[in-house]
């Protein structure tokens, strides 16, 4: 049987579009030779739609979306099996009221105008994730809606995402006591399809990949997984597509990070190595940062951009992305020097609008940033002193991307990275401002890795870019290193506090022999400005998540503690 996995990228909440993508994509997929076509969880409505499916209206949509999808397969591809993600009010076993209803993660199968439902099991509640609070897992209703499904003569088991994470733990503990892919094996399924809608993480892939290999091991069944493709606000999502055996040998993979359909003959394929390529984890990285931005500006109506650039490493990294993105027409850069500024700082970011073929649009604020001063000179006369005059001028600099953003009809992008963000280096209605921030889920040490991957490739960012000690510039003689620790210890130390969530004292313990003069004293600051910063960051624009805990919405802390 030829299988076409399929990463398609919807729009949440799009019904008709949905459906018309779907239908091109099955078309595509039949061309290839395709018996069966598998798109990806939730893929008829998008993931996620939230508290949207909290709307009777939605659900209800949901339902008359698939029975229209199901009407238009049985006309166009009689044919043909399709595997489809959708959102469904199914009636609850043993309910007391017979017309009583519950929401389900549904795969649902159709053929020759025959439908079957399979209900996913394992309902996330970590990170992103927030599917208890919407749906009821696979339990709640009868067996009518569990089992293989006979399909050309091979019975498929299907599973969706999280039901081949049974090994899944949260502070050291499994939080998963059913194993969907055994009770199939028990039940006589051949093939496990995983329908899926995994969150792209620069480092996930192994893991994933591990994770596949380990529940195909396990029950001695390949495992064909397909992926959303795409990004939903601040979730990207890598479209990756790929088949293991159950011995965990890798029989069919392709791309990540793009929308390409994976044919699969399951009758005939072979064990294959994966290529290897250099800088893959930079070279995702990039293209998931691009994708986010292209989208998250084009599903929201958008086709510009508009920053501030400062000369700096951060700007003009964003600066690449965003080019990349939506092209050098569709971008515009704004640089607005201070009295502090230096010469090489506006010379930088001249030749690097140059060499991406942007315009540059020069608004001083020496002139705004007197007359504020004055302005406030009643009331402090002395004058507007240390941090009250520093965050003046950057938010002056706010103002003026906000008013090109307004007059552009453009989208303004925040330049901060996951290190500032962290520690609160950063101005409230100043340098947060912006509808997205693409590169504040990276540290800083990561964005010059992948500032530098970019260079080797064509020269775009000025090497005095890279190499000079950042600053805000904002103050005589100013480096970031006056406010922070150097980077390289304050980076370490950020991982650790927060992707991993350890405390001071673990953190010292494993970075002692890195940093041998480190002390708990540090450590412990650097946690208080976390804390202390939780305000700015539930003002910040959204960030493109690309690790395994970004700011937003998959780490929710109080704004107010004192833990």
């Amino acid at each position: 049987m030829r299988l076409a996995l399929v990463p398609v990228n919807v729009k949440v909440g799009d019904f008709a579009a949905n459906v018309k993508t779907h239908l091109h994509e099955i078309e595509k997929a039949v061309k290839l030779g395709a018996e069966l076509v598998v798109f990806p969880e939730l893929s008829l409505i998008g993931y996620s739609p939230q508290d949207l499916l909290l709307r009777p209206d939605f659900p209800a949509r949901a339902e008359a979306q698939l029975k229209e999808f199901e009407s238009s397969v049985a006309k166009q591809f009689p044919n043909i099996a399709v595997i489809v993600g959708a959102a469904l009010p199914l009636p609850v076993a043993n309910a007391t009221g017979p017309t009583l209803k519950s929401l389900a993660n549904c795969a649902v199968f159709l053929q020759g105008g025959r439908k079957e439902i399979r209900i996913k099991t394992l309902l996330p509640f970590y990170d992103v994730f927030m599917e208890s609070r919407y749906f009821e897992p696979a339990p709640s209703f009868g067996p009518e809606y569990s089992g293989p499904i006979e399909c050309n003569g091979k019975k498929l088991g299907i599973v969706i995402c999280e039901d081949s994470w049974t090994e899944q733990t949260l502070l050291d503990r499994k939080i998963h006591n059913h194993n969907p892919s055994a009770k199939l094996k028990e039940q006589g399924s051949e093939v496990l399809i995983n329908i899926s809608a995994s969150p792209f993480d620069a480092k996930k892939k192994p893991a994933r990949r591990q994770t596949i290999i380990d529940a195909a091991r396990a029950v001695g069944l390949p495992i064909a997984y397909v992926n959303h493709f795409g990004a939903q606000d601040e979730i990207i999502f890598d479209g990756d597509a790929f088949l293991y055996d159950g011995a965990g040998e890798l029989l069919a993979n392709k791309q990540e990070l793009n929308g390409e359909i994976l044919l699969i003959d399951l009758d005939r394929t072979k064990p294959i190595t994966e290529k290897k390529i250099a800088n893959l984890e930079l070279q995702s990285l990039e293209a998931a940062l691009v994708l986010g931005l292209r989208d998250y500006a084009k599903k929201n109506g958008f086709s510009r951009f508009v920053l501030g650039l400062s000369g700096g490493i951060d700007s003009a990294l964003v600066a690449c992305l965003a080019v990349r993105a939506l092209g050098p027409e569709n971008v515009f850069g704004i640089a607005m020097p201070s009295k502090f500024s230096s010469s090489h700082s506006i010379e930088d970011a001249e030749e690097l609008a140059a060499n991406l073929k942007i315009k540059l649009f020069h608004v001083p604020i020496k002139m705004p940033h007197s007359t504020v001063q004055m302005g406030l000179k009643s009331a402090f006369p002395d004058g507007l002193q240390g941090l009250t005059d520093e965050n003046l001028q950057s938010r002056l600099r706010g103002i003026t991307v906000m008013a090109f953003a307004n007059q552009l009809e453009a989208l303004a992008l925040a330049t901060g990275n996951k290190s500032e963000l962290a520690m609160g280096y950063s101005t409230l209605y100043g340098d947060l401002c912006g509808a997205v921030a693409p590169i504040g889920d990276l540290y800083k040490r990561d964005v010059y890795a992948l500032a530098s991957f970019i260079n080797q490739a064509r020269h775009l960012i000025p090497e005095r870019t890279i190499t000079k000690a950042p600053s805000a510039e904002l103050r005589p003689n100013q480096v970031d290193q006056d406010s922070l620790p150097p980077y390289p210890l304050l980076d370490a130390a950020l991982e650790l506090l927060i992707e991993q969530e350890l405390s001071p004292a673990a953190t010292l313990t494993k970075l002692a022999r890195e940093f041998p003069n480190l002390d708990l004293t540090l450590l412990e600051s650097i946690e208080r400005k976390i804390r202390f910063s939780e305000y700015k960051r539930s003002q910040a624009p959204v960030v493109l998540k690309v690790s395994a805990k970004a700011f937003g919405s998959g780490r929710r802390y109080p704004i107010t503690s004192f833990f």
